[in-house]
């Protein structure tokens, strides 16, 4: 019946679809839900550790192994998209999701330790990126990929809007441990409606890294890429953790964060088609440096916030220049998948490797770091490394976000 709803309300706005609009809308309602179970469970996971008497540093081990774990399992998860297809991989990363759903939701009772928790959500987390980013690059069109990606972001953005209310409403009435338990049966409606189609892609493929031209893209597509995946996981992980020890201190952190989380991606939705439109018409690289740039900024004044009203403030400004950035940036990814036929595969499960090699590197240095200074010295240089790789992102060279190519 979502599926059905979401077909009827968009299939008219993809006019340029005449064929195929099924797969695109199995990605949208995807989106949706996955958008609502991460947005429930994903922003509440530092506070939620925070609660069960996690220390900081116990905290950045977990997402040090959730990168660890990725590094080589975004490999893994590439030869699996060869030879199985995207959506049977996504399928496995549902899989790990709801092992790694089960851990945090009986962690209270096990006390798992925290290279399990961070390497099986890192096991998730693999599967689902490689495999959702060859599927949509592989479906997407190719004039408006723009408006495509519009609605993606704009289904995902739904979802978490609705996701931390109803997270911050669970935990507050229910305990923290049951936002899980919903988050992981949203997971398991989510990956049912992509098995509704046929794969995108050829199966049984045979992957080769060897021949491929690694030192093209590293300067243009690598480094930018490791800069916009640094800041994205930086800010995520610790702004809602920031917030929970030095702003909202008292019973109702739980709430306030997931109204603020939702407020501030509602308010992103405004703009998110019209963003996607600019971008189909060559505005995407413009719209990219401009948001780059003001969310350096932004991250570098974060660690002087104390008061909840500024935090939502700068929580509402970070939603709506991250859209600005972020879209031309994945645009332009996928654009660029496009350029490597036959390696499709292989240049995303590198770009993306080599971002997890990035990101892996940085947790495990913070928690170094962790263990001689405060908390809030810590998470003050999360904040100025943050702001850092936005501007890294600036140095992107896509084709695609060219002005002069039509």
């Amino acid at each position: 019946m979502l599926r059905k709803y979401i077909h009827k309300i968009l299939k008219k706005q993809h006019y340029w679809r005449t064929m195929n609009f099924d797969e695109l809308s199995e990605v949208y309602v995807n989106m949706l839900l996955r958008g609502i179970s991460i947005g429930m469970a994903g922003i509440f996971v530092p506070i939620y550790l925070v609660k069960l008497d996690f220390t900081v540093t116990q905290i950045l081990m977990v997402y040090a192994f959730y990168f660890s774990a990725r590094v080589g399992l975004d490999f893994v998860a590439a030869h699996s998209v060869a030879r199985y297809g995207p959506k049977h991989t996504l399928i496995v990363g549902q899989v790990f999701q709801a092992l790694s759903t089960l851990l945090f939701l009986t962690l209270p009772q096990f006390h798992w330790p925290v290279w399990l928790l961070g390497m099986i959500w890192g096991c998730a987390a693999s599967f689902f990126f490689i495999a959702f980013d060859v599927d949509f690059s592989k479906i997407k069109h190719k004039k408006h990929g723009g408006k495509e990606l519009g609605y993606e972001q704009i289904m995902e953005k739904i979802g978490a809007v609705i996701g931390p209310l109803l997270g911050g409403l669970v935990a507050t009435v229910f305990g923290a441990q049951y936002i899980f338990l919903i988050s992981l049966i949203l997971m398991f409606a989510g990956g049912w409606f992509l098995l509704r189609t046929k794969e995108p892609t050829r199966l049984r493929q045979t992957l080769s890294y060897r021949d491929f031209p690694v030192h093209t893209i590293f300067r243009s597509n690598i480094l930018p890429a490791i800069g916009l995946n640094l800041e994205n996981t930086l800010c995520i992980v610790l702004w809602p953790l920031y917030l929970g020890l030095f702003v909202v201190t008292d019973g109702s952190v739980f709430a306030k964060v997931g109204i603020l989380a939702s407020v501030s991606v509602a308010m992103s939705l405004i703009g998110t088609y019209a963003i996607g439109s600019l971008i189909d018409k060559r505005y995407g690289r413009k719209l990219l440096r401009a948001g780059a740039s003001g969310n350096a900024v932004l991250h570098f004044v974060r660690p002087f916030i104390s008061t909840y009203p500024v935090a939502m403030g700068a929580s509402l400004i970070n939603e709506v220049i991250t859209v600005g950035y972020r879209m031309p940036f994945v645009k332009g990814f996928y654009d660029t998948a496009d350029d490597f036929p036959g390696h499709r595969i292989v240049y995303i499960s590198i770009v993306q490797g080599m971002s997890s090699f990035a990101k892996a590197t940085m947790w495990w240095l913070l928690v170094i770091v962790s263990g001689g200074i405060g908390a809030h010295t810590t998470l003050t240089t999360g904040f100025i490394v943050a702001g850092l790789a936005s501007l890294l992102i600036m140095t992107e060279k896509f084709k695609a976000l060219d002005a002069n190519i039509r």
